[in-house]
């Protein structure tokens, strides 16, 4: 099957939304490769991904994408919550830099070059991203917002199971967390994922994040290195939500970038 073209993608996401959503405000945006769904900017770069991915599925996800769009725009509870409200429900979110106009206005802080944190809100269906006039109504610090989002992220990630995979001799060299909750890339966050891992692993580990669902962490040795770094590189040039090409290495220390 040839690959849709950009153009010829829009074209069909303006007639499934017209024919399904006929109230729907849809219109092209300034930026490229976005469009403005009720007044709210958003990209179409994850929605092509998916479309390229599963072309049969087109209808469908395109439905499904404007209708967690529509709900997050209504979620006007959450974007008006006070920290005691929603502390429940806020989570690390891995963005890459330059995502686009709409993350701008979103609380943020530095993680490696090429990558934040941001701060999601989380719903049965949806993930919101805080707002920097939202966080500052809470008259709190970043750092205390980032360790409350750590907090549930640590205890949403306690019963969760990984994939691991054995060499010859039996030797775990692939550890691979795949929920796909949204914030499986986001654990490579966790306190005490190098003390967890590393003693399969070895100290210190290389680790991937094509994409916002999945972790992969390996040992950092060049067999292993070498096998796993060209699928990180195409999972990140052909899935929806991606985050980085660049392999990272995690350590006593923390996270840093592999050269």
């Amino acid at each position: 099957m040839p690959e849709l073209s950009r153009e010829r993608f829009v074209e069909q996401v303006f007639a499934i939304v017209k024919a399904r959503f006929p109230l729907v405000k849809l219109a092209r945006a300034e930026e490229p490769f976005t469009v403005s769904v009720n007044d709210h900017i958003v990209s179409l770069e994850n929605l092509y991904r998916l479309a390229t991915l599963a072309p049969e599925d087109l209808k469908h996800n395109v439905e499904r994408w404007v209708v967690e769009i529509i709900r997050a725009s209504e979620g006007a509870p959450d974007r008006e919550g006070s920290f005691e409200q929603l502390k429940d429900r806020i989570y690390p979110m891995i963005l890459p830099e330059g995502v686009g106009e709409a993350h701008r206005l979103t609380v943020t802080q530095p993680l490696l070059e090429g990558l934040n944190v941001a701060y999601a809100i989380d719903s049965d269906r949806t993930i919101a991203y805080l707002s920097q006039a939202q966080f500052s109504s809470w008259n709190m610090s970043v750092d205390q917002l980032h360790e409350t989002a750590i907090g549930n992220l640590i205890s949403r990630s306690e019963s969760m199971a990984a994939t691991a995979a054995q060499d010859e001799d039996g030797k775990i060299n692939l550890i691979i967390f795949q929920t796909c909750d949204g914030y499986d890339a986001s654990r490579i966050l966790l306190p005490t994922l190098h003390e967890r891992l590393s003693e399969h692993l070895g100290s210190p580990f290389a680790a991937g994040i094509p994409n916002r669902d999945i972790l992969l962490c390996f040992r950092d040795d060049e067999e292993t290195v070498t096998r796993i770094r060209d699928q990180i590189a195409e999972d990140y040039e052909r899935m929806p939500h991606q985050l980085s090409d660049k392999l990272l290495l995690v350590t006593a220390d923390g996270i840093a970038r592999k050269d």
